[in-house]
Order: structure tokens, then C-alpha cells, then sequence
């Protein structure tokens, strides 16, 4: 394929950098069109200044990218997530539209009459409409059921390392999490199970990756619980450095209180660790209960705890889910095969069979 395709998304975005670099490997032209954000390297990018707040600076530039989507003239228009630059796309006009839906903007969003009347508006304007999970897709056939045959479940796939992960070089069995330090993704909740695990098993050690507006309480929180001697704040890891990074841990841990997908249980995956996580929202078709990891209630500590202790105590069933993982990304979730999908829902928007 040669065809010119722009894309609405913020180019901050390692979901939005990836699909754009792909879809250029793929032989694509790609231009992204961003509300902030930084040049994505190998693409272009024209980033739009973000002054005050982002929902403004949506509705401020819908004249300017109604007029950058006519003077590139592509052969196709994706945007990425509905709200903000689904409605870019949306008043553009412009045909044939793709959307992908990511989880918040059909999730949270539409929590009144005028927004779930708005949000209806701009998916209807799709001519195709994508979604990272199936838990996802439901959520939008409640929201427009006249969509439903114009949807596709396209997740947000992950390369494979050849090797998996080696795991911990010394006696310690570590977990690790890697998520922004949000009330949302439970780390808190995380460190209460640490409190508990660690109490049963001294050879439990926890690493926090990532940051946010939680991380200081977190640590006042894990030298109140005692875990010094069993807890680590890592800071941020560069994506492209994820699956290093994993490799030296030997299961992971994801106590969300919702989430839509989860690409972060899929990248422990294909390092081959298990994953605990939270059992909400679109999970349990990352996370197999059982048989890749094990999923346990949002928000219980104690449940979580006895998670934690049972892989802890147990390396024969840490291989055994971590392997299965690989295999269950292997045939599901390879981003090759995600592109692959992608390339031909664009084919078919292009030829005018939505």
C-alpha cells in the first residue's frame, strides 16, 4: 500500500507512536495530527500548541484541522480515541473515517444525556469503528447498537521477545508493577497485600515502575507498612527498554480498579511472567484466571496477598502460567498480526466496504 493516511492522536502516546511507525513500515504514508505532544521519529508530525486546557484546545482547532485534512488530501482519516480527536474527525467531514475507541472515552465520558448524545454523534460519524477489547465493543453497541456490524476488535498488540525473561538472580521472588501511581490502578491497594505477603514470606520483594500524583503517598505508605527492606520505586521505564526490564522479575502484578485492555499484563506476558490482576473491565480475555495467572477482586487486599504467596511458594506454577502466557499472546496479541488487521480494515473503508 502507498496510500496517504492521517492520523488524529496524541503524538505522546506509545500506542499512538506505535501504530504510526508500523503503519509506515507497512508502506503507508502516515501523518500525525496532534494536540501536543513531540515529533514521532520516522513520521510526520504536525503538532498543534496546547494552551490551557486540552478540551479547549480541541474545540479551538477543529477550523485548522478541518483545513490541514483538506490541503494533505489523504486516502484515509484515523483517529485515535472517540472523544477529542474523534470529534477532529468527526467535524472534518471528511470519508472514509476510522475510529479507535480506547476505553475512557466510552467508559467514563459519557456520564450524562448531553455527553452520551455528543459521544453518539461523533461515533455515528465513523465509517469503521475499532476497539481494544471485546469488553470494549460491548460498551459501544449499549451506546449505538446500529454500529454493531462496523465495529472490529482490534487490541493494542505487542512484539514477542525471543527469549523470555530470566527472572531473579538471587533467592528473592520478585513482583512488579508497572502502572502511573493512580488511585485507579491500585497501587495502594498493592502495598496493603505487600504488608500481608511479606508477614508470610520474607522472600517477597516488590518493584513500583512508573510514577504519578500517588507516588509520594506511596512511599510514606510503604515505610508506615515496614516494607523497606521489600519494596523499590523504579521510576519510569522507557518502553523500548520494557521487555530488560521484565525479564528480571518473575511475576507481575495489575490491581486495577478498571481497565479496559491491559497492554501492560500483555507485555509480562510475552517476557513470560504471570500476571495477578485486578478481574475487571476487558482483563480476563488478557489475563486467562488460572491458566496464564490468576485475577482476583478489584480492591481486596487480602485476596491479592494470597495471590502473591501462592506464586511466591509455588515456581513450578510460575513457569508453568508464564509459558502459557507466551503461548496465549503468540496467538492472540502479536502486533504483527494487529497491523495486519488494521491494514485491512483501511482496504476495506477505502473500497467503500465499511
Amino acid at each position: 500500500m502507498s496510500e496517504k493516511i492521517v492520523i488524529l492522536g496524541y503524538s505522546g502516546s506509545v500506542h499512538v507512536i506505535r501504530w504510526a511507525q508500523g503503519l509506515t513500515e507497512r508502506g503507508l504514508k502516515v501523518v500525525v495530527i496532534s494536540l501536543g505532544g513531540a515529533e514521532v521519529e520516522g513520521v510526520e508530525t504536525i503538532v498543534l500548541p496546547l494552551k490551557g486546557r486540552r478540551s479547549i484546545g480541541y474545540l479551538w482547532y477543529l477550523p485548522k484541522v478541518k483545513e490541514l485534512i483538506r490541503t494533505l488530501r489523504p486516502d484515509l482519516v484515523h483517529a485515535h480515541y472517540a472523544t477529542g480527536f474523534g470529534l477532529w474527525g468527526r467535524w472534518s467531514g471528511f470519508h472514509p473515517l476510522v475510529m479507535s475507541v480506547w476505553g475512557t472515552d466510552v467508559v467514563e465520558f459519557p456520564r450524562n444525556l448531553i455527553k452520551r448524545y455528543v459521544l453518539r454523534r461523533i461515533l455515528r460519524a465513523a465509517d469503521h469503528l475499532t476497539a481494544a477489547s471485546r469488553f470494549l465493543k460491548k460498551k459501544i453497541v449499549r451506546l449505538c447498537r446500529d454500529m454493531e456490524l462496523r465495529i472490529t476488535v482490534v487490541p493494542f498488540g505487542v512484539s514477542i521477545p525471543e527469549k523470555k525473561g530470566t527472572g531473579s538472580e538471587d533467592d528473592k521472588v520478585r513482583l512488579v508493577y508497572i502502572k502511573a501511581h493512580e488511585k485507579l490502578y491500585g497501587p495502594d491497594v498493592l502495598l496493603e497485600a505487600m504488608g500481608i505477603a511479606a508477614g508470610k514470606n520474607p522472600r517477597v520483594h516488590l518493584v513500583l515502575a512508573g510514577e504519578g500524583s500517588m507516588t509520594a503517598r506511596l512511599k510514606k505508605q510503604a515505610k508506615n507498612l515496614g516494607l523497606d527492606e521489600h519494596v523499590r520505586f523504579a521510576g519510569f521505564i522507557d518502553n523500548r527498554k520494557i521487555f530488560d526490564f521484565l525479564g528480571r522479575h518473575d511475576i507481575m502484578v495489575m490491581p486495577s480498579l478498571a481497565e479496559s485492555f491491559g497492554v501492560a499484563a500483555l507485555e509480562a506476558a510475552a517476557a513470560g511472567l504471570p500476571v495477578i490482576a485486578g478481574d475487571v473491565g476487558g482483563v480476563s480475555e488478557v489475563v486467562i484466571d488460572g491458566k496464564t495467572g490468576i485475577l482476583v477482586p478489584p480492591g481486596d487486599a487480602a485476596g491479592l496477598a494470597e495471590a502473591i504467596i501462592r506464586l511466591v511458594e509455588d515456581a513450578d506454577l510460575r513457569k508453568k502460567m508464564g509459558e502459557a502466557g507466551r503461548q496465549h499472546v503468540a496467538a492472540k496479541y502479536r502486533w504483527e498480526n494487529c497491523l495486519d488487521q488494521m491494514v485491512q480494515i483501511y482496504e476495506r473503508a477505502m473500497a467503500g466496504k465499511s
